[in-house]
């Protein structure tokens, strides 16, 4: 399979394996609104026993309840120390998640946080160490190669390359999230996946939520491909409410 894996991710999984016996723990961040879908399976193979700290983030967008149920469920896996609920645009987040592992792992700490793109790895780390030293933004890879972030307060934190999805990968879900990119002839179809999880009194039906805005061709008819996009784009951003895509098995 690594014959098909981007460069990049096959030098992050080597460095992983490296460093693994010289870091505390790790901090992997999924969506909180697809905790399973947006976990890197391998991840647990690549780290052998170092403790797993699992964020979910982007709370504010997931349904409460079903977080509180997945956040039960991964506590439950052995090799998960610790699942933290959080929002990394939030400034409480970074004293909840310094609070939550220094209860748990002794000095010296240090981390590495990993995560599939999108997914809020850079954000969180930026709130981790104070500043913005991490670069961001929804193009995978930004983050070149490894590098040691020592603010000064006693911790130490890794920045890795993104942990990618690998690109043959299709689900919807990650379609949705903006994890995985979408061809213009997918759009649609991502779109009305995603419309059967989203609140109707919302929404409503495609065709009607897309006629509503003015989304149309210049032959007057609906332009599904904006209205698609539309969809999603609300959906990235909360407008259609709290709606998490999985439930835990």
């Amino acid at each position: 399979m690594a014959n098909w894996y981007p460069g990049h991710m096959v030098a992050t999984q080597k460095t992983i394996r490296e460093l693994a016996p010289y870091v505390s723990g790790f901090v992997e961040v999924v969506d909180a609104r697809a905790p399973s879908a947006t976990r890197h399976r391998p991840l647990g193979s690549w780290i052998g026993k170092t403790p797993l700290i699992v964020v979910l983030n982007k709370a504010e967008l997931a349904d409460p309840s079903a977080t509180q149920h997945w956040a039960a469920f991964l506590r439950a896996d052995p090799r998960v120390l610790a699942v933290v609920t959080l929002t990394a645009t939030d400034p409480r987040a970074r004293r909840l998640l310094l609070g939550t592992i220094a209860a748990r792992l002794a000095p010296p700490r240090r981390l590495s946080v990993v995560g599939l793109p999108n997914v809020g790895k850079s954000t969180l780390l930026n709130r981790m160490v104070g500043q913005n030293r991490v670069a961001t933004g929804a193009k995978p890879g930004l983050t070149r190669g490894p590098q040691w972030i020592r603010p000064g307060d006693g911790w130490e934190w890794l920045d890795l390359p993104g942990v990618v999805t690998p690109s043959k990968t299709r689900d919807w879900r990650l379609q949705a999230l903006g994890v995985v990119a979408i061809g213009p002839d997918e759009t649609e179809l991502v779109a009305q996946q995603l419309t059967t999880v989203l609140d109707k009194e919302m929404l409503g039906e495609f065709e009607a939520w897309g006629l509503k805005r003015g989304y149309l061709s210049n032959g007057g008819k609906l332009d599904r491909l904006r209205t698609a996009q539309a969809i999603l784009s609300e959906f990235r951003r909360g407008k259609f409410g709290r709606v998490s895509l999985e439930a835990p098995e």
